[in-house]
């Protein structure tokens, strides 16, 4: 394996014996190397051979944005779920899992703290999952030495609900994922957008309509949040974005035969109007 560019302290692209361009993934792996390098096999402990054009553009693309601190806890996280519980994980977890740690913590520095309204029945019904979530949130705690609500657990489990290859759940993977090109679908015509793909709005935006239709598809929709101050500060001024979901909603009575939660329907304007920020 040779180095052809240093993304940050945990990741590098390389070639491998065969030419092909791959993605290492280690602990300090990047540090204090340069392009020609040649790591040893014991060097390394994940690779990911670019096959997936778009997974391995969002993977550079959130290496540029995101401290390699969350890369490693995102490996560490995996790595336990698949030596204790044997779990069977699609790649993009690495993607979607550094992503939501870096954003977490974010939210906690800044003092927003999303309550899961569902912790408990994801600890009963998912147990193995929520352990997982458990061991990021103490993770998080001991290396950002933050303190992590355990609603976080919760939050983290579903990544893991999602990524699994043989979790009984993924029998509703192609609903989701149809009705997921379908959100996309209306945002972008709506507002004549042409999606910047290579941005990390984008790349959280998608991810939110993908957990958005999995809590709706399993029934487990955030709850109307008895005090509507932040709705109703944010409204007013997304006001385009709230008749874009507007629309969704029709969308989703049609299919689903249910109606969003006023948090649902903020979360959502919330990611249109980064997307559309980005085409300012």
């Amino acid at each position: 394996m040779r180095v052809i560019k240093v993304l940050n302290n945990s990741l590098v692209l390389a070639l491998n014996d065969q030419g092909q361009e791959t993605i290492l993934m280690g602990k300090g792996i990047g540090y204090h190397k340069s392009i020609g390098y040649r790591f040893s096999p014991n060097e390394i402990e994940k690779v990911f051979v670019l096959k997936d054009r778009e997974l391995s553009r969002r993977i550079i693309r959130l290496a540029a944005e995101t401290d390699s601190i969350y890369f490693e806890m995102a490996k560490s996280v995996i790595d336990y779920a698949v030596e204790t519980f044997h779990m069977k994980l699609m790649d993009h977890i690495y993607l979607s899992l550094t992503d939501h740690l870096a954003f977490a913590a974010k939210r906690i520095r800044n003092g927003v703290i999303l309550q899961n309204f569902y912790t408990l029945d994801m600890k009963k019904f998912n147990p193995r999952e929520f352990q997982v979530g458990e061991y990021a949130v103490q993770l998080m705690s001991q290396k950002l030495k933050v303190t992590v609500p355990m609603d976080e657990a919760g939050n983290i489990a579903f990544h893991f609900i999602n990524a699994q290859y043989d979790n009984p759940s993924n029998t509703q993977n192609l609903i989701i994922a149809h009705a997921v090109n379908d959100v996309l679908d209306i945002v972008k015509y709506t507002f004549g957008l042409c999606y910047n793909e290579d941005s990390l709005s984008y790349s959280r935006y998608v991810t939110h309509v993908q957990l958005f239709m999995q809590r709706l598809v399993s029934h487990n929709q955030l709850p109307e949040d008895p005090s509507t101050l932040l709705y109703d500060q944010i409204a007013p001024v997304c006001q385009k974005e709230f008749a874009c979901v507007d629309k969704i909603q029709i969308y989703i009575t049609e299919q689903f035969q249910t109606k969003l939660t006023n948090q649902e329907r903020l979360y959502l304007a919330l990611h249109i109007h980064r997307v559309l920020e980005d085409q300012t």
